[in-house]
């Protein structure tokens, strides 16, 4: 298996790739690589090439191509993972384990039941970490792009921007006050394949709740803007946890995992 890096699709010029900054601080001095070995090359579209180191200097690495290929580990499905902000580090867990499954990109939400307070700059500080953490995620489970995490956001702003979307969607939100009772998941995933033809399934956004859920206000705006209310069954999930297994289970259905 061989080392993952990423670059700028601007780094790869013919069937030269350049590698610098961080990742060329990785290859260098951690993973200690020189001319010679072989190394695997994202440029964050979803491709990957496989190359040849050829040369190793101090501001950057040279790398010669020898293959491209579009990566098998990114999903056709696009999820957007709407996620309640929790307390503590359990953002950290929800980002890696949603980078592994398959999440496109994350949105951090203030909503009503909402307990952590981020002042402007330690938001951006969190956003960075968060970052790394799925830059990270993304080379151990081998996918060729990194999932983009962005900035906090209202309640209504995130709304708002779902309503923005037409690339053709899907919004879904799991809420425990129907737990076992209300349309299941399957049922709402079963329906949606015949949205396959048009594309409009493949786009997918995902509303997770922080500790303590989502209001009823909050599920009712969701509903006035088009968002599906779901139910996972009689069990009640964690949040850090619910993000992760609904993209599974969306991709599982959609043939896209397992």
């Amino acid at each position: 298996m061989t080392a993952r890096f990423f670059v700028e699709p601007d780094q790869i010029v013919g069937d030269m790739v350049t590698i610098q900054g961080e990742e060329l601080a990785h290859l260098a001095r951690v993973l200690r690589l020189g001319p010679g070995d072989a190394v695997t090359i994202c440029d964050g579209t979803g491709m990957e090439y496989y190359g040849i180191l050829e040369e190793v200097l101090p501001d950057a690495a040279a790398a010669r191509i020898r293959e491209r290929i579009v990566s098998p580990g990114e999903p056709r499905t696009r999820i957007t993972l709407v996620q309640g902000l929790p307390k503590a580090d359990k953002m950290d867990l929800i980002i890696k384990k949603g980078t592994e499954v398959g999440i496109s990109q994350f949105i951090p939400v203030i909503t009503e039941r909402t307990i952590v307070q981020l002042t402007a700059g330690k938001a951006g500080r969190r956003v960075e970490r968060w970052q790394r953490i799925a830059k990270e995620a993304a080379k151990q489970c081998r996918r060729a792009v990194i999932p983009k995490v962005h900035h906090p956001l209202q309640w209504r702003e995130c709304i708002d921007r779902y309503l923005m979307d037409d690339r053709g969607r899907l919004g879904l939100i799991p809420w425990e006050e129907i737990a076992g009772t209300g349309t299941g998941l399957r049922e709402v995933l079963t329906s949606a394949a015949d949205w396959d033809d048009a594309g409009r399934a493949l786009n997918t956004w995902l509303f997770i709740g922080p500790e303590g859920g989502f209001s009823e206000a909050e599920v009712q705006q969701a509903a006035a803007a088009g968002i599906l209310t779901v139910s996972l069954g009689p069990r009640i999930l964690r949040t850090e946890t619910a993000g992760p297994i609904t993209a599974a289970l969306i991709l599982y259905q959609r043939g896209e995992l397992g």
